[in-house]
């Protein structure tokens, strides 16, 4: 239940960009062939698709989503939706809410087990569930929850200090171009955008866990208008062989916070002590 940013949050592979480069100096390597007059020739190979620099393509999302004139209108987020990992026959709720510049609080009910929370107050990252008790976040795991709480999303180039296109794929039948992010702090993060929406379609990275690194890939799908802006509705994440359905049903942008809404639960505090 990591990765539950409303829009990109999460995350690489230029393999097969480098080895296409190989391929190609090691053709050019080699010593020109001669055709016999009237042999067959082989067709020319297709010209590789030009691939728009990384900063368009984010910038495209942007516009797609509404444009930054409109997310810089926000302030705060409430988000509330519903989770399933239907392997496990486990369901619950789920509550997001986000304020800016950076604070954020996650609130997950889940039947038979009992609440998750996560939250970070611009400083302190953490965590508690009936499992594992109260926890603070440190490392990659921090970096991550850091920039997840980043409140105005718009200003990507705030959170990387690098961004590349290395290529195309396919998610779920879209034609999206692959990007590889590098955040100020924390693991790469690949990206897939539909080249026709210009929405942002899967993010894939490795995520730090208790129980150590896990590879997540998070599916992103169902956008639909919420306050003028164009919000995902389904997200699929597949992590630690597990497969994590999360809807969510609505968006509620510039509410009226509760006082002390991101406030570190006593257990936290406790632990910010030691």
């Amino acid at each position: 239940m990591k990765r539950l940013s409303m829009r990109r949050t999460l995350i690489a592979c230029a393999v097969a960009v480098l080895a296409t480069a190989g391929a190609n100096l090691y053709a050019a390597d080699e010593p020109a062939k001669v055709v016999p007059p009237g042999a067959p020739t082989m067709a020319a190979p297709a010209k590789a698709e030009a691939l728009p620099k990384a900063e368009t393509i984010l910038d495209k999302a942007l516009e797609a989503a509404g444009g930054k004139a409109a997310f810089e209108k926000l302030h705060n987020t409430v988000i509330t939706g519903s989770m399933e990992m239907a392997a496990m026959g486990i369901k619950g709720t789920i509550t997001i809410t986000k304020a800016e510049p950076d604070k954020s609080l996650a609130e997950i009910d889940i039947s038979g087990i009992g609440q998750v929370k996560e939250g970070y107050d611009g400083k302190v990252a953490w965590e508690m569930n009936p499992m594992q008790g109260a926890r603070l976040k440190q490392g990659d795991e921090l970096a991550a929850t850091k920039r997840e709480a980043h409140f105005h999303e718009e200003n990507w180039r705030e959170q990387y200090k690098k961004a590349e296109t290395v290529g195309s794929d396919t998610v779920d039948g879209k034609d999206c171009y692959k990007l590889v992010l590098t955040p100020n702090e924390g693991s790469l993060i690949t990206q897939y955008f539909d080249k026709k929406t210009g929405l942002l379609a899967k993010a894939s990275q490795t995520v730090s866990t208790p129980m150590g690194e896990i590879q997540s890939d998070t599916t992103i799908s169902d956008y639909r208008a919420e306050g003028g802006l164009l919000m995902a509705h389904k997200i699929l994440q597949s992590a630690g062989g597990q497969d994590i359905g999360i809807t969510f049903e609505a968006y509620k942008f510039n509410m009226d916070i509760p006082k002390g809404k991101f406030d570190l639960p006593d257990e936290i505090q406790a632990l910010t002590k030691k």
